[in-house]
């Protein structure tokens, strides 16, 4: 066999083996509950799993326990409105940045750092306050990632108190999210680049 005819052969089975295994067609051949879990198992362990890698490699803290939540919604419910990449990057963003603030707020008031170690009312204040102002900002600028809560809490309790590390959460949830777009998309979802699809319904 010819190298061009080699090649296109190859690109056919390719083409049959993905058309085979996407989501479309797990959906063709299995009852949808069958065909989610295996999608949302795979491809959610995969992500983790190259992230995790990737931190392991570069000695970054790249994973937090926000990130299983959020890798369940993108490939278990990938074309919902919390898992279009406009509700999880901006989410997060605003529960780091919320949690952050409060507990900067918080450990000035209390004289020296939160942590679950001083406990306190300092601390209940801090997660409560800093909880309470994600999940309104959440509501308000329409982008409603659930595990942004988790976010907030984790740097509100003083789990990481210092920005450098803040900031590698949020590349880590772009990442993620990155990650989840290119997997979902070879998967054959049509999954959108920022903000949610509007569906309109048909008069």
């Amino acid at each position: 066999m010819s190298h061009p005819r080699r090649r296109r052969a190859l690109r056919t089975r390719w083409a049959i083996w993905r058309a085979r295994h996407s989501t479309v067609g797990l959906l063709a051949r299995f009852d949808e509950r069958k065909a989610v879990s295996l999608v949302a198992a795979v491809n959610g362990g995969l992500a983790i799993l190259a992230l995790g890698v990737f931190a392991w490699l570069t000695e970054l803290p790249l994973a937090f326990p926000a990130l299983g939540p959020t890798a369940f919604i993108l490939f278990s419910t990938p074309t919902s409105a919390s898992a279009a990449p406009r509700s999880v990057i901006l989410g997060h963003f605003l529960g780091l940045a919320s949690g952050f603030a409060v507990w900067h707020l918080m450990s000035a008031i209390a004289g020296g750092p939160v942590s679950p170690q001083t406990g306190g009312w300092p601390l209940i204040l801090s997660a409560s306050l800093a909880l309470a102002v994600t999940c309104g900002l959440l509501v308000w600028l329409s982008c409603p990632h659930p595990p942004a809560c988790a976010s907030s809490l984790v740097i509100a309790l003083g789990a990481v108190p210092d920005w450098p590390n803040v900031l590698l959460m949020a590349v880590a949830v772009v990442w993620i999210t990155v990650q989840a777009i290119a997997m979902n998309r070879f998967a054959g979802v049509p999954v959108p680049t920022w903000s949610p699809v509007v569906r309109t319904n048909p008069e």
